[in-house]
């Protein structure tokens, strides 16, 4: 019930501040100004509508698949438009009350601020429709190697997080990643978290494309914090029949390879315990496959190599990047150093809300370790 009355009240301080700078200060008519106070009600709630819908097995799959991604795109609209508002009218404000008369476009004329605000929603509209397309295109590879002694021979390992596959990602969709990571021919596959974001009985059939998967040296997963909020034990159940590797506190070796790959689960949701993830290491190389970059540093004072890690999608919609880099530590994407372990981030293959990703893309990651000379 908390949850319900918190976000009720920023979406409605959200219709407000972005409706006032459309409508509150024009001269329009009266039922333009209610169409656009409603537009922004219907877009900011009808997630709302969306999370009680997701569970319901009355709602065919293929109304309730376009009804959310209608209702995504909506709240993903508004609330770029809203920040676009405020940004505009701020250093608008500003280059008018400091421009000494040589600025022309006053944000005082009724005419002119109808004419803007055309203007800023067919914009707003077009970045959102291109970022429809960014979130849906396939992720960009990241390439990083790495060397060191205690490695055998050279291993590929391919780090792809945050599928978040739900009732509105089809089968096909599934199937379409699963070639793309073949395509790369990694010798293991490391989840790092938010595999699966729904009911385990509702995506089976989107499950299932996992299982074609190929990677000589196995898959590998952790828990994410969205796989909690569905029975995290069904979802680890669930991939084990797969054959992938769960790891909760736990690891195992690549064969032959002196590479030793650890897990912890989500750390909100789970106690982590790094000793008992490394306990069976020895000398090995060890990569830790964690779902939050930020779990860094409960496990100081243990040697990792490598922490791999997702959670954070390198904010998908601008600005939460500034947000997200303030809620992980400083790491929302790419390689960072600390306390001597190496971190790499990926921005995940997916999205959650919004369809959509503004200033940011989809990535995976692409790790080759190497024997040191």
């Amino acid at each position: 019930m908390a949850f319900w009355i918190v976000y009720s009240a920023i979406a409605i301080l959200c219709v407000i501040l972005t409706a006032l700078p459309l409508v509150g200060y024009c001269d329009c008519a009266e039922w333009v100004k209610i169409a656009v106070y409603m537009f922004l009600f219907v877009a900011w709630f009808s997630p709302v509508l969306i999370w009680n819908w997701q569970t319901r097995k009355d709602i065919p799959l293929k109304i309730y698949s376009l009804f959310a991604k209608m209702g995504y795109f909506l709240e993903g609209f508004a609330f770029l438009l809203m920040m676009v508002l405020l940004i505009r009218d701020a250093l608008w404000w500003f280059l008018y009350y400091f421009s000494n008369g040589w600025l022309i476009i006053s944000p005082l004329k009724d005419n002119i601020v109808a004419d803007v605000n055309i203007i800023t929603v067919l914009v707003v509209l077009v970045v959102s429709l291109y970022g429809v397309y960014v979130a849906e295109r396939n992720p960009k590879v990241l390439n990083y190697i790495f060397y060191d002694k205690r490695i055998k021979k050279p291993v590929k390992l391919l780090v792809a997080s945050d599928l978040h596959i739900t009732k509105m990602i089809s089968a096909d969709k599934v199937k379409s990643w699963v070639k793309f990571f073949n395509e790369l021919k990694p010798d293991a596959i490391l989840f790092p978290g938010d595999i699966g974001d729904d009911v385990v009985e509702s995506i089976r059939k989107q499950i299932a494309e996992l299982k074609k998967i190929k990677a000589p040296q196995g898959v590998f997963y952790v828990l994410g914090n969205h796989e909690t909020y569905f029975n995290p034990y069904a979802w680890e159940a669930e991939f084990a029949t797969l054959g992938w590797q769960v790891l909760h506190n736990s690891g195992a070796g690549l064969q032959d390879t002196g590479v030793y790959i650890a897990g912890l689960p989500d750390d909100r949701a789970f106690r982590v315990n790094i000793e008992q993830s490394i306990k069976n290491a020895g000398n090995e190389y060890i990569v830790l496959l964690s779902h939050t970059p930020s779990v860094l540093k409960k496990i100081a004072n243990n040697k990792i190599d490598l922490m791999v890690c997702g959670h954070t999608h390198g904010g998908q919609i601008f600005p939460f990047n500034w947000l997200t880099k303030l809620g992980n530590d400083g790491m929302v994407a790419g390689l960072y150093e600390k306390d001597d372990t190496k971190v790499l981030v990926s921005r995940g293959v997916g999205y959650w809300g919004p369809p959509m990703r503004v200033g940011t893309s989809g990535d995976v990651i692409l790790i080759e370790l190497k024997p040191e000379d």
